[in-house]
Formats: structure tokens, C-alpha cells, sequence
């Protein structure tokens, strides 16, 4: 019995040892804890007289990088422009982060509307604010704020500070010319090129 006891254990050592050179499943190089975090995601969803698509407007990771793609399909056929990756600027990245943890914006409502500037195509963006506990929604159908206080229904300054650092990181981003309002360019500090 005990001759039978210690060749069991010797068994379990063996299988044991063994096991421990056997490779591991999960790959260090795609460790989820080095992986960069969501910190924004704007999905835009532009809306014409027969067509509709839907893009990244822009995507910002932990790790400074950050996504777009081009506003349109690029062909005829209607594909699904490619999703472009750069890495943002130290002034672009600290301007996204100021914005995201602005502690106001956790209050901040769920959808806002400037229904008077739509004539026959807009833009909505779907903002999710990706926090360590949850994420936040917030959809804004045309952003401009200029026009939003004009109306009488004026964006809380924490969406505006947010709304008016996406648009200019989106424009140094991808290229493209900003189209900032007033109010963003006061609040960034920015001038229009004549």
C-alpha cells in the first residue's frame, strides 16, 4: 500500500514538472494590461437628402494614439474608408484629456440638439467617455455652441470645452481644415487662416 502511495506521488510530481514546460496559452506581447485603453470614441453619423454613412470621427487611446477615418467613402462603390491610426500631439493629447476628465462632464445630459441649423444635412456625433467604472454617453446633433447660445439653449462649458478639443484634434489629425466656431476659437485660443 505504501509502495502504491509513493508511486502515485512520484506520478503526480512527474505529470507536475512536466506541465510547467508546456507553453503558456496567453501570449506576452498581447497582454491586456499593456494593451493602450479607450479613453473617447466619437462615432459621427452624417445624414443628406438619400444618403447616410457612419464613421470614426475620432478614437483616442491611453497611449497618446488615436483613429479617424476620412469623412466619405472614398469610391463609387460606397466601401468603408480604411480607419487611419496617428499619434497625437503632446498639446493635442493633454488638450483630449483636460476635456475627457473635466469633472463637470460627468454631469453634463445625455443628447443635445441644434434643430434650427439643420436645412438639409447633419452631422450627429455619439461621444462615449470611457471611465475606469463606466462609460458615458452623449449625443450632440450638430455641435456648434455659437449657435446654440444664439438660440436660447446654450451647451454646459464642460460639453463645449470637449466638443470644441475634438474638432481641433479631429482637423491635426487627419489633415483636414477645422471648422471651428466662434466660440471654439475663442475658447481654444484659435485663429481661421484668411
Amino acid at each position: 500500500m505504501i509502495f502504491s502511495m509513493r508511486l502515485s506521488m512520484s506520478s503526480m510530481l512527474i505529470a507536475t514538472a512536466a506541465a510547467a514546460f508546456l507553453p503558456l496559452p496567453i501570449s506576452f506581447a498581447q497582454s491586456p494590461a499593456t494593451a493602450p485603453v479607450t479613453l473617447i470614441e466619437v462615432i459621427a453619423t452624417h445624414t443628406a437628402p438619400e444618403t447616410e454613412y457612419r464613421y470614426v470621427y475620432l478614437r483616442v487611446f491611453s497611449d497618446g494614439t488615436a483613429e479617424y477615418q476620412p469623412t466619405a467613402p472614398s469610391d463609387a462603390k460606397n466601401t468603408e474608408p480604411a480607419i487611419l491610426k496617428k499619434t497625437l500631439t503632446k498639446d493635442d493629447f493633454t488638450l483630449i484629456k483636460s476635456a475627457t476628465y473635466e469633472p463637470t462632464l460627468a454631469k453634463v445630459g445625455s443628447k443635445y440638439e441644434t434643430k434650427y441649423a439643420i436645412v438639409d444635412s447633419w452631422t450627429e456625433w455619439k461621444i462615449e467617455l470611457h471611465r475606469s467604472t463606466q462609460t458615458q454617453t452623449i449625443q450632440v446633433l450638430e455641435f456648434s455652441p455659437g449657435l446654440a447660445k444664439t438660440m436660447k439653449h446654450p451647451y454646459p462649458d464642460a460639453l463645449v470645452k470637449l466638443g470644441c478639443a475634438l474638432k481641433k484634434t479631429r482637423a491635426d489629425v487627419s489633415g483636414e481644415s477645422p471648422s471651428l466656431d466662434y466660440a471654439c476659437e475663442k475658447l481654444l485660443g484659435a485663429k481661421k487662416p484668411a
